[in-house]
């Protein structure tokens, strides 16, 4: 509602200490834990409320915190990243993110390649499966396959029994469904991140990544929200530079709406291609 209400309004845009960030990852980190063992206290219809809330935090914020810390030159940025992202049975992410989407993004092989009849369903099941395996070959030619994926879902195994544990089925209930909603407001942003949009090929190699291929969003409700990862063209661009650095590209594909209301319309097929179908100038990969 506010990112309608806001419209095209472009308001001013917070300076971001890399401090405040830490902590409030480090904070929505620890709120799932805990909550998933203050969760034996709660009714059940209470536990599947504060599950799905928690982990609408994880997908949002945490995951827009998570994705900006694992990009930090700081060991202890991407520590913490990684820390965030095993508690949520995402701890290959870190990895295939800067090694794997970053490079071979618009291209097939990537894990979050889309196509003009992509639905947000058929997509998400494609890209968990995709992602999952570009780690693991990513993660297997470095030689890290236990740290980067295998380590952090056996960390994530344990964390579940430990919780079953101290607080039974309802803290086991609760991780599992923070980590489900995570997985799809994670798949829903990246979903209109990237729906598509593809490199061409010339002479056999793909061109090069440019800002045409990556949505971008100027809904300041959005920017806000999103610690200015919606600004997503500049950082593929630049993918060194943090978050206060990143400026709207408008040579890049503008998405209609902010991410809140695009992610919902996604659930809609036919009309989230009608509404996306209409932006001007924007080549979308019609394969099937």
């Amino acid at each position: 509602m506010l990112e309608l209400a806001v419209g095209d309004y472009q308001g001013p845009i917070p300076y971001w200490s890399f401090w405040m960030l830490r902590v409030i990852l480090m904070g929505i980190t620890i709120q799932g834990i805990v909550g998933a063992y203050l969760a034996q206290a709660y009714s059940w219809w209470l536990v599947l409320l504060a599950g799905a809330g928690s982990g609408y935090a994880a997908g949002s914020s945490g995951n827009a915190l998570g994705h900006e810390l694992g990009h930090s030159r700081n060991l202890w940025d991407r520590r913490l990243a990684k820390w965030f992202f095993t508690t949520v049975c995402f701890g290959h992410y870190t990895q295939e993110h800067g090694a794997g989407h970053h490079v071979l993004v618009g291209t097939p092989k990537d894990s979050l390649y889309t196509h003009v009849g992509d639905s947000l369903a058929s997509f998400s099941q494609r890209n968990m499966i995709k992602q999952f395996r570009v780690g693991i070959d990513i993660a297997g030619m470095r030689g890290n396959l236990w740290s980067e994926v295998y380590g952090p879902i056996v960390f994530y195994a344990l964390l579940n029994g430990a919780l079953f544990a101290l607080a039974g089925w309802k803290g086991v209930a609760f991780l599992s469904l923070q980590t489900l909603v995570m997985y799809m407001v994670d798949a829903s942003i990246t979903f209109i991140q990237h729906w598509a949009l593809y490199r061409k090929q010339r002479e056999g190699r793909f061109e090069r990544i440019g800002p045409q291929h990556t949505w971008d969003c100027r809904n300041w409700i959005t920017t806000l929200v999103s610690f200015n990862n919606c600004r997503h063209a500049d950082h593929h661009l630049h993918p060194g530079r943090n978050l206060n650095g990143l400026a709207q590209t408008p040579e890049a594909p503008q998405l209609p709406y902010g991410y809140a209301v695009m992610g919902t319309l996604a659930n809609f097929p036919a009309l989230f291609r009608r509404i996306m179908e209409r932006v001007d100038g924007v080549e979308l990969n019609r394969q099937r």
